[in-house]
């Protein structure tokens, strides 16, 4: 319980954590106040307007874009420590090396699933205050809220693991986000919108799959009809997040730290 704590303490103290947190809400407010107006001002383009569910959802679920930013804080709590020079005096502290890696993960996990709480709900908000500009905007369908929420918990609590696993194995901060967004802002986005098939098994398709909307509109990068069912999707996330935690176990139990 000191190392939750102390790892805690690292969370809330590191003011570059809460850029991260400012940084998730800002990508998540700005898809859902921009998105409505696109979808208005081409219609025909779209093959749906405001006055339909599925557009209204598409907008709300777009919310749930901070996910991005959970990887980079799982990366930093832990190649951080190797960044700052701070890994030695944290190891032993704790020797057994798996109990300094499960206190990261619970807390990463934990500071994950803020992390989205917050975006997710600030960018609800935005969406509904945009949407009162078009008055011919259909209402929601009954369970987008609860879905993307649900969401936003799921994949902050993973991703999150995930970071911190990756931190683990790649020790230079630096390249692991860069390498992190480049994977999460390039290559998973293209292999989903031209390899469905492949990139339905990825982060942004198993995410959207959870919130089980039903969107076909490719211009916005939404298109549901390909993607596997939310528990299914729940259920890949998690085991890539077991496999990442276990991998990052049994290499930082054997590596040296410097």
């Amino acid at each position: 319980m000191r190392l939750v704590k102390s790892e805690w303490l690292k969370l809330i103290y590191v003011r570059a954590h809460w850029g991260l947190v400012l940084a998730a809400t800002l990508i998540s407010v700005i898809p859902v106040v921009i998105t409505p107006y696109i979808i208005n001002n081409d219609r025909e383009l779209f093959g749906f307007g405001l006055d339909q569910t599925a557009a209204v959802d598409s907008v709300y679920a777009n919310a749930i874009s901070g996910y991005i930013f959970v990887i980079i804080l799982g990366i930093m709590l832990m190649a951080g420590e190797f960044r700052h020079g701070t890994a030695v005096a944290t190891f032993l502290t704790a020797p057994k090396r798996a109990s300094v890696l499960g206190a990261k993960i619970v807390i990463t996990a934990i500071g994950g699933i803020l992390v989205m709480w917050i975006s997710t709900v600030i960018a609800f908000i935005a969406a509904y205050i945009t949407l009162l500009s078009f008055p011919d905007a259909a209402n929601p369908s009954e369970n987008i809220f609860l879905n993307t929420f649900i969401a936003a918990t799921v994949s902050g609590a993973i991703l999150g693991i995930i970071g911190v696993s990756i931190g683990a194995l790649i020790r230079n901060q630096m390249l692991a986000i860069v390498g992190a967004l480049v994977f999460l802002f390039i290559i998973d986005p293209l292999l989903l919108a031209f390899l469905p098939e492949a990139g339905k098994y990825l982060s942004s398709g198993l995410i959207t799959a959870m919130l089980s909307i039903d969107v076909n509109a490719p211009e916005l990068g939404l298109d549901t009809s390909a993607l596997l069912q939310p528990l299914d999707a729940v259920l890949i996330l998690l085991a890539y997040g077991l496999v990442f935690g276990a991998i990052a176990t049994a290499t930082s139990l054997r590596r040296d730290i410097d």
